[in-house]
C-alpha cells in the first residue's frame, strides 16, 4: 500500500428523494437520469483516482460505481453528515490518508480542478457552493475534522478548523460553484459549451 493514499468519497442521496426541488419541472424518472447523468460526470472526472469511495443506498447509483471501480459504503440513511461520516470511517480503515469529498451534483469538475485539491498542502481545503455550502472538502488525515455539511457549512468547516488549529484554505472554483439544485441551475448547465452527459441530458429535459 502507498505510504500516501488519496481516496475521493461521493455520497449520493437515494435518487427518488434527491433534487425535490426540481420536482415541479422534472418527473421523478426525469430527476433520477439527471441525478445518474452526474455522477457519471463526477466519476468520469475522478477516474485517474484508484481509490473511490460510494456512501449510497440507490441501487441504480450503486451499479454506476461499481462500473466505475468504486468501492461501495451502506449509508446509514440518517443524513449527508452520517453518510460522510460511515465513508470516511470505511476510508480510513482502508489506509487513506487524504480524503476528498465531493457530492455528485457537480458535474463541471475536472481532474485538473482535483489534482489541486490534492495538491494543497493544509490539513483542511473547502470549496464554496455558490450559496455557501460546501461542494468539495478535502481532510488530511479524514478523521482530522467532523463533517458538517449544510447551509452555511464553507464557513462552519473554516471555523472549525481554526479552533481546531488546523492549516486551511478556502478556494473559489467555478467549476465547483455550480451544484444543481434549483431550475436557474438546470438552465445555466444546459447552456454550457460542453458535451458531458448531464449538459447533454439538461438540453433534452429543458426542451
Amino acid at each position: 500500500m502507498s505510504a500516501d493514499l488519496e481516496s475521493i468519497l461521493i455520497p449520493v442521496k437515494r435518487l427518488d428523494q434527491a433534487k425535490l426541488r426540481l420536482s415541479q419541472r422534472l418527473a421523478p424518472p426525469d430527476r433520477r437520469r439527471l441525478g445518474l447523468a452526474m455522477l457519471a460526470d463526477v466519476l468520469r472526472a475522478t477516474d485517474k483516482w484508484t481509490h473511490r469511495l460510494i456512501v449510497t443506498s440507490d441501487q441504480d447509483a450503486e451499479a454506476v460505481g461499481l462500473a466505475f471501480g468504486c468501492a461501495l459504503v451502506a449509508d446509514p440513511g440518517e443524513g449527508l453528515n452520517a453518510a460522510v461520516a460511515a465513508g470516511t470511517e470505511a476510508a480510513t480503515a482502508a489506509g487513506t490518508t487524504t480524503l476528498l469529498v465531493l457530492p455528485s451534483d457537480v458535474p463541471m469538475v475536472s481532474p485538473d480542478d482535483v489534482n489541486y485539491l490534492f495538491s494543497c498542502s493544509e490539513e483542511v481545503v473547502v470549496a464554496p457552493s455558490g450559496d455557501g455550502g460546501t461542494n468539495a472538502l478535502l481532510r488530511r488525515p479524514p478523521q482530522a475534522l467532523t463533517p458538517s455539511f449544510g447551509p452555511g457549512s464553507a464557513e462552519r468547516h473554516r471555523r472549525s478548523a481554526t479552533s481546531a488549529g488546523l492549516s486551511c484554505r478556502t478556494v473559489e472554483m467555478s467549476s465547483l460553484v455550480l451544484d444543481i439544485d434549483h431550475y436557474e441551475d438546470l438552465v445555466t448547465l444546459g447552456g454550457l459549451a460542453n458535451l458531458r452527459e448531464s449538459v447533454r441530458l439538461a438540453r433534452e429535459l429543458l426542451g
